[in-house]
């Protein structure tokens, strides 16, 4: 296993003298035998360890950073370990334990590789692993992508060039297991592995059991249709980045997508899915929106990060995170000047109005458009007309329309008037006439970091 290890350490590090690795070390048998291996290894590369202790398990998460430090000073290798608050975490991020452990420790791992100066983080995932994520992710809907199974070898987010590998991922749970027994290298086990109300421990005590009754390799088969979609999914990746131009564009964070276009491909439902591919519409989702694209415009589609709409010849794409109401008015940006001979209110930039600021009364307040807004559009002569009917007249759809900053006013009576919609049109009522002396410039600065 020694020899196996070495060559595939080899040729994910590029055999480069003087690179170091930095091995994320739980206390459990994968990645202590990992750690078994990189310290024999004939490659004889600069290691450290970093463990994260969680701090899920009481004492046995205790015991199992003690462990990994002790081994690191019996091995003379140096050691990093860092405590964090996962429950903490999850609870105030609204999201799982799993996932707030993930973030937890890749989060620091790509601090301290920056920080360190490592140029590799190694990871202990297996055969195992990766076939119980391939399990996973088909019960869960996935695309090609999700069929090739854990990669070897790929960038670590937030660590510049940093990469991220998995040295024994062509190795099996009982391959890796038998090792530790025969090199005599001393591990825990984590309690919470047995519970099969979780989905992948229920994989690896009940279905692959079975599996393996059926084909005792069933595991090395899996893998050689692992690395099949993948190659696929790399030749089918140069196919969508030739073909993407043609069918969408994005501006200011919203993907448009011409429906025309996207109906003329074959096979227009694979497009669909890699077009809103990390929007995070389920598979229900998509296979809806594919059909309405014969239907009437207006359809909506909310994931839990974005909201699709569609338009007559368009699918727009619009992030859940766009800056709402509470902040409007804190970045309502008003502007007075005299006015100077020859200024002309039409020479201007796109995102600024201008009103005669000696019609109106500060301060200004934005918000977005409510039902019932009514205003009187530039160049109307009496009465007001309906904001909703102006932005029917506008062609926006009803995301566009929610996004669009009503500019307010209060007049003597304490009565809200609409001054403006920023980037539209101003209320005829404020416009600059040949009695103007002073100009407000209104515009909406950016949202706060």
């Amino acid at each position: 296993m020694q020899d196996r290890f070495d060559r595939v350490l080899a040729r994910l590090t590029g055999g480069r003298p003087g690179c170091r690795v930095l091995l994320a070390v739980s206390g459990g048998v994968d990645s202590m035998t990992m750690a078994d291996l990189f310290r024999n290894s004939a490659l004889r590369l600069p290691f450290a360890v970093a463990h994260v202790n969680f701090q899920l398990r009481g004492a046995d998460s205790d015991g199992d950073e003690a462990l990994v430090r002790r081994w690191c000073e019996a091995s003379g290798v140096p050691f990093f370990c860092k405590r964090v608050e996962t429950d903490k975490h999850a609870s105030g991020q609204g999201i799982s334990i799993e996932m707030a452990a993930r973030e937890l420790r890749y989060a620091w791992f790509a601090e301290l590789c920056r920080k360190e100066g490592f140029s590799f983080l190694a990871v202990a995932h297996n055969l195992d692993d990766s076939a119980e994520t391939l399990f996973l992710h088909l019960l869960r809907g996935t695309g090609m992508r999700g069929m090739s199974g854990i990669r070897e070898d790929v960038p670590l987010p937030g660590s510049g060039d940093v990469r991220l590998i998995r040295p024994v991922l062509g190795f099996t749970r009982k391959e890796i297991e038998s090792h530790a027994v025969r090199a005599g290298v001393e591990f825990r086990v984590d309690s919470t592995n047995s519970d099969i109300s979780i989905p992948r421990n229920r994989i690896r005590h009940e279905v692959f059991p079975q599996l393996a009754r059926i084909n005792p390799s069933f595991l090395h088969t899996i893998e050689w249709e692992m690395k099949q979609f993948g190659r696929m999914e790399r030749i089918l990746d140069g196919v969508y980045e030739a073909g993407r131009a043609d069918l969408c564009r994005e501006s200011d964070g919203v993907l448009t997508i011409d429906i025309a276009a996207l109906k003329g491909k074959a096979e227009t439902g694979w497009w669909l899915y890699r077009l809103l591919e990390g929007c995070g519409f389920n598979a229900d989702q998509l296979m809806r929106i594919e059909r309405s694209l014969d239907a009437l415009s207006g359809k909506e589609f909310i994931s839990p990060t974005h909201r699709l709409v569609k338009d007559r010849r368009e699918l727009r794409v619009y992030p859940l995170s766009f800056p709402g109401s509470p902040d409007l008015t804190d970045r309502l940006d008003v502007r007075t000047f005299a006015l100077m001979p020859g200024f002309d209110p039409r020479q201007k930039p796109e995102d600024v109005l201008f009103v005669d600021a000696g019609k109106v009364r500060l301060p200004l307040s934005a918000r977005p458009p409510r039902e019932g807004d009514r205003f009187r559009p530039f160049g109307m002569q009496r009465g007001t007309r309906l904001l909703s009917d102006f932005f029917t007249d506008l062609k926006l759809d009803v995301e566009q329309k929610r996004r669009e900053v009503v500019v307010t006013m209060q007049n003597e009576n304490g009565d809200e008037v609409i001054v403006a919609i920023l980037g539209r049109r101003i209320d005829d009522r404020f416009k600059i006439t040949s009695a103007t002396r002073t100009v407000a410039a209104i515009s909406l600065l950016p949202p706060r970091e």
